[in-house]
């Protein structure tokens, strides 16, 4: 597992119509990202309470690493889909580690 350097955490809510659509979605797309992207040091996938609503975590060894994650064809040819599960607009923060004060 790299280091991380930057993460991204994303709470979104789904259609109820498309719930099983974006979970296969997602699903897929953290096996591509497992499969092709060593410098994803973590994706989670994560249920809440709420069936309706997910979270991800994701962490990466750097911003660069991040942005190529984002760029990466097969994130691209689902992003769309994915978008357009969703019921309103997703909550996203960008992190960083915190360094000794």
């Amino acid at each position: 597992m790299n280091p991380t350097g930057y993460a991204c955490y994303m709470r979104v809510r789904v259609q109820a119509d498309k719930r099983a659509e974006f979970i296969g979605l997602v699903l897929q797309l953290k096996a591509d990202v497992a499969r092709a992207m060593p410098e994803v040091g973590f994706y989670e996938f994560l249920a809440t309470a709420e069936p309706l609503e997910f979270v991800f975590m994701q962490g990466f060894a750097s911003q660069a690493a991040f942005q190529a994650y984002a760029d990466a064809p097969f994130h691209m040819a689902m992003s769309a889909a994915g978008w357009a599960c969703l019921d309103g607009e997703p909550h996203i923060e960008f992190l960083t580690p915190v360094e000794p004060a």
